[in-house]
């Protein structure tokens, strides 16, 4: 990446859904789905279990064990309907000691669209720290969370998370072959072979 070039670009996340609408023919930004934040709301799932060890552990590290506002879920970032999944955008706040140990809860045959090893790696190397609220590091890794894992009882492909300080990515033109190329080579791995 640039080092000139922020890790902040509003161009590179407008380019981001520019170059999933070119690929999908359709993608959705900023989307809203009615699924709810709570675990409870999760017991008798796939996920329950999975859900109710990450947030007990989420509470334990700093004692916040009220961090869950919101009774629906946040917006994704991007929403691809056929097939069915969702992209985050992810810039340095992601990266948290919270982050980290939501990830550290992941079981290791979790099968995620993106490399567990590496977001590890750079929740180490930033180490982003937001306290205003008190909390706000545990509920951006707990909605980080419920993006990774709700929507599979759902029937959706894997969450693909690209991070946004990896490339500058508003270089990539939505409009030519050549930056669709670039950026499914760049994204290809993370997604299952019946939608590359």
């Amino acid at each position: 990446m640039n080092s000139e070039h922020s890790a902040h670009c509003r161009a590179c996340k407008e380019r981001v859904g520019e170059l999933l609408t070119a690929i999908y023919g359709a993608c959705g930004a900023n989307h809203q789905f009615p699924w709810p934040s709570h675990t409870q709301n999760y017991a008798n799932t796939a996920i329950g279990n999975r859900l109710e060890q990450i947030r007990n552990a989420l509470g334990d590290w700093r004692g916040h064990r009220d961090f869950i506002k919101s009774a629906q879920m946040p917006p994704c970032d991007y929403f691809i309907p056929d097939p069915p999944f969702i992209v985050e955008f992810d810039e340095n706040q992601h990266f948290s000691r919270a982050r980290l140990l939501t990830l550290d809860n992941y079981p290791a045959n979790a099968q995620l669209g993106f490399p567990i090893p590496r977001w590890r790696e750079l929740c180490r190397e930033i180490d982003a720290r937001d306290d205003k609220p008190f909390d706000r590091d545990e509920r951006r890794a707990w909605y980080d969370v419920l993006r990774d894992w709700v929507p599979k009882i759902h029937g959706f492909n894997p969450t693909v998370r690209l991070y946004a300080g990896e490339f500058d990515w508003c270089t990539l033109a939505a409009a030519s072959s050549t930056g669709t190329e670039r950026f499914m080579a760049w994204i290809g791995d993370r997604l299952p072979d019946r939608i590359r």
